[in-house]
């Protein structure tokens, strides 16, 4: 089975101060996840705001991160555009930086048919890099079918794997039963890394870990045991942190919850994004005076 990583990776934030990038906040978040168990590292991907940041940035986070993460949890770019030409562009940059591999979201906005789909992940093979297909139709307004996939699969060597971030069991059960012993599926919706590890997903892709790496990468490592009742009570405890998480759009909540937690400096977010509601915040506070961490 192709794979990238297995267990935690961090869809890590990218820390801003005063709108630049902060990245005394970045190595300390780094430092902490890689410690606490992370196995790979995305960086620039959804959670890590990488549609707002510019080139110039592009290109120093990426040589920061490359620096700071070492083998052999992986570091993993995301590349995904809704311009075709800026994605390839994306993804040739993140290999001459040393990416381990790219994390490329479906085309979103102007999306594609299920056929476009096959062609777009093949002109982005060209590049000869490993690729994370990412697949978040709330977002994107696109879905891979199960039989796209497939087809993917078939005739495309550089997919490694697919960070499926929907809802649906009945789809996510006929997702492993076509990417079985070919390609690692990563949970990509935190409440349900349980269930897709007990499926035989790999890992996940996770927003939470990026402050509680320790307690998401303890859930599959008892389900590796094959403690799936240990595994169980672990998730649950996590659950209505997960839930937090996402009570606004990702990656506001987090980003508070790492700024409380004294992780990063602040939890600045860049347009068309705003500030945490303060009801959330009271809702996180609370939260954080019951746990300790």
């Amino acid at each position: 089975m192709k794979k990238l990583f297995e267990g935690v990776g961090i869809a890590i934030v990218t820390p801003f101060l005063n709108n630049k990038v902060d990245y005394k906040s970045l190595k300390n978040l780094l430092h902490k996840g890689i410690s606490e168990g992370a196995s790979a590292i995305i960086v620039l991907g959804t959670t890590g705001e990488g549609t707002t940041v510019s080139q110039k940035e592009r290109d120093e986070i990426i040589k920061f991160c490359r620096k700071e993460i070492k083998d052999p949890v992986k570091m993993i770019v995301g590349s995904g555009n809704n311009n075709f030409e800026t994605c390839l562009e994306n993804t040739r940059i993140a290999k001459e930086l040393g990416a381990d591999g790219v994390l490329v979201v479906t085309p979103y906005y102007n999306k594609t048919t299920q056929h476009g789909l096959v062609r777009y992940y093949e002109d982005i093979a060209k590049i000869e890099i490993p690729i994370i297909i990412y697949n978040v139709p709330a977002r994107t307004g696109l879905n891979i079918e199960v039989s796209t996939l497939e087809k993917i699969l078939s005739s495309n060597q550089w997919v490694y794997g697919i960070k499926e971030s929907t809802a649906d069991i009945t789809r996510i059960m006929a997702l492993f039963n076509v990417c079985k012993e070919k390609i690692a599926v990563y949970s990509g919706e935190d409440d349900l890394n349980y269930v897709f590890y007990c499926l035989g997903g790999m890992g996940t892709i996770s927003v939470t870990a990026n402050a509680f790496c320790k307690e998401v990468d303890k859930i599959y490592q008892c389900v590796k045991k094959e403690d799936l009742e240990k595994a169980l009570s672990e998730h649950e405890k996590l659950s209505p942190i997960n839930k937090l998480m996402f009570c606004e759009t990702n990656p506001v909540p987090v980003k508070y919850f790492l700024q409380e937690m004294d992780i990063i400096e602040r939890a600045e977010v860049r347009r068309p994004l705003v500030e945490l509601l303060q009801e959330n915040k009271d809702k996180i506070d609370d939260m954080l005076d019951m746990i300790e961490y």
